[in-house]
């Protein structure tokens, strides 16, 4: 009899700790059973006129890009929101690296694009575009569906990429000085490279 309920005993906690593993999983966009964290993943550069993204890791390790995952603000979709890029299997990060994510509007004739134009990658491609005269709001977001990073540009007012009359600097890129844990401030354009020194602050609201 009490070698019975050893092994009832057993069988139940087992039970328990599967049961509590498959309530627990996150039912996101970017979810991934083999997740090994992102943390120090985090948005770097951002060009309004040559429609890139550029994502940097602040470690001494490599990390895993797949499942993190992108999130444009809106209003005029569903939700007010939208999953633009995420990442695939294998793809990976160095330390200390960059990978940049490329517009698919720079494809697009409706968009003003070439519909020649080459992409280093398909798997390095965020879905539409990014306005630097308008309000922005974007997130990074890791494969356990964690925020790891924002860039917001302005406030939501009439609704996310809807306000428009922001000084629309294309010179200049949006950027993290020093490269992944500064502020966001107007630096030379550094696709794929280390941002440069501080031109000026950045405009958050529309000019008069």
């Amino acid at each position: 009899m009490k070698k019975f309920f050893v092994i009832a005993a057993a069988a139940a906690i087992s039970f328990c700790a599967c049961t509590k593993d498959d309530t627990n999983k996150v039912q996101g966009s970017g979810n991934n059973d083999t997740y090994k964290g992102s943390a120090g993943l985090v948005l770097n550069e951002l060009s309004g006129a040559d429609k890139f993204i550029e994502l940097y890791n602040t470690t001494d390790a490599e990390i895993s890009l797949e499942g993190c995952y992108l999130v444009k603000y809106d209003s005029s979709k569903e939700g007010g929101k939208s999953t633009t890029w995420t990442g695939k299997a294998g793809m990976k990060i160095a330390a200390k690296g960059y990978v940049v994510l490329e517009s698919s509007d720079l494809a697009d004739e409706a968009e003003g694009g070439d519909p020649n134009y080459k992409y280093e990658s398909a798997d390095h491609v965020f879905k539409g575009g990014l306005s630097g005269k308008k309000n922005v709001f974007i997130e990074l977001y890791s494969a356990k569906d964690e925020l790891l990073s924002e860039f917001k540009r302005g406030e939501e007012g009439a609704g996310w990429n809807q306000v428009s009359g922001f000084n629309n600097d294309k010179k200049h890129t949006f950027s993290r000085v020093p490269d992944g844990t500064g502020a966001f401030v107007y630096a030379d354009p550094t696709k794929g490279k280390a941002n440069g020194a501080k031109v000026a602050d950045i405009e958050q609201a529309p000019e008069m």
